[in-house]
């Protein structure tokens, strides 16, 4: 699998060449590079963010529409259901790999990046967890808000649950230096060993299964830390994005990429069928053992799809524009996706009852999205608070 993605010779392509190039691709629109001096988004990390923040709320549904299976086992649509549960655990590894095709090419010296981008996300993170917080004691619980409650809970553990990313976000913020010490000097094959090195992890998890059916793992002395999601899908989101070449971006690699990654999905699916009928475990946090045991593949081969599309294809300049204004809501969309999924969710209590649980599902998440992009529009319209959106 790995060799056709490595396969091309490549060269050390800095972020300015590769600007030239996308630029140069997309007949000078916003796509990469306007100009030699101004660099602009790059229109498929929007993209991906998109779809990618989509999946995180629909992975907030429950047995409404993300681990649907568990309560439709004897439905036709059955193996659809949980194909798809496993699919969308993609979401928090593409933001992570355009975390690393954005961030690991910058140069920031270590007092501008704890006084800026760590102080920033430090910020967020409080502020965005006390307003959840408070919500949810107001509309969820009904109990009384305690400050000093708030702050040990924001210490020990998630003041709100769907924070654990920021948390996640900060150190990673932290380790930026190292990482970019690694992504640039790394080379092809020391990219491939790493893309190994992480399958084969993974791949030692299933065995672990298949041969003591979780009665016994291996030795957790043996482990690699650069397969580590916070490492290695910021690492191969630069690469992709940074040193691979537009000549290797072909359809054929992609039909492959597309193959494997329905084979790896589909090996995720029996494992969880096999082991939740052999132990009678369907509930959500039973079930998702095997979901994120091969979802490097589906991942990669997303990235990979949607990077080379927008290599190969001029875009529409308005369509672009749209994709950047949308891309650009999707952290404030994370933010407030609590909040938003809950006073939407009377969509899905209508439409379930007309047109079948997971379609009401699907629609109700976008729902929540819009609702949660407009007022990420709006409060982006307030200066002081549009930056940290």
């Amino acid at each position: 699998m790995y060799t056709f993605l490595f396969k091309s010779r490549m060269g050390d392509m800095d972020s300015c060449d590769f600007g030239k190039l996308y630029a140069n691709r997309q007949k000078g629109s916003i796509h990469g590079m306007e100009s030699n001096r101004r660099p602009v988004r790059k229109v498929y990390i929007d993209f991906l963010k998109i779809i990618a923040i989509y999946m995180v709320l629909f992975n907030h549904t429950n047995a409404n529409g993300f681990i649907l299976f568990t309560v439709a086992r004897d439905s036709r649509f059955y193996l659809f259901y949980l194909f798809c549960a496993v699919f969308i655990k993609i979401a928090v590894p593409l933001f992570f790999m355009t975390s690393g095709a954005l961030l690991l090419g910058k140069e920031e010296s270590y007092k501008k990046l704890l006084t800026g981008r760590f102080s920033k996300y430090l910020v967020i993170l409080v502020v965005s967890s006390f307003l959840i917080y408070l919500y949810s004691c107001l509309r969820i619980n009904s109990e009384g808000v305690s400050i000093r409650h708030f702050f040990r809970l924001l210490y020990t553990s998630n003041a709100s649950a769907a924070c654990w990313y920021l948390y996640a976000y900060l150190a990673y913020i932290l380790m930026l230096p190292l990482i970019r010490k690694l992504a640039v000097s790394m080379t092809k094959r020391e990219y491939q060993w790493m893309f190994l090195a992480y399958g084969m992890m993974q791949m030692l998890s299933i065995a672990d299964y298949i041969l003591w059916k979780g009665d016994a793992i291996h030795n957790g002395h043996f482990s690699f830390f650069i397969t580590s999601n916070y490492i290695f899908y910021p690492l191969m989101g630069y690469y992709m994005d940074q040193k691979m070449k537009e000549e290797e971006f072909t359809r054929k690699k992609a039909v492959i990429l597309i193959a494997a990654s329905i084979a790896a999905i589909l090996v995720c699916c029996f494992l969880t069928d096999y082991r939740c009928t052999r132990i009678n475990e369907w509930t959500e946090a039973g079930c998702q053992l095997f979901f994120n045991t091969l979802i490097f593949l589906p991942t990669i081969t997303v990235y990979y799809i949607t990077r080379m599309w927008f290599l190969k294809h001029d875009v529409n300049e308005k369509v672009c524009r749209l994709i950047t204004v949308v891309g650009g809501t999707t952290f404030g969309i994370y933010l407030t996706e609590l909040m938003c999924r809950i006073e939407t969710k009377f969509v899905f209590y209508y439409l379930q009852p007309l047109i079948h649980t997971f379609p009401a599902c699907l629609i109700w998440i976008l729902t929540a999205c819009l609702l949660g992009g407009t007022i990420v529009l709006l409060l982006k319209r307030i200066p002081w608070l549009g930056k940290f959106l």
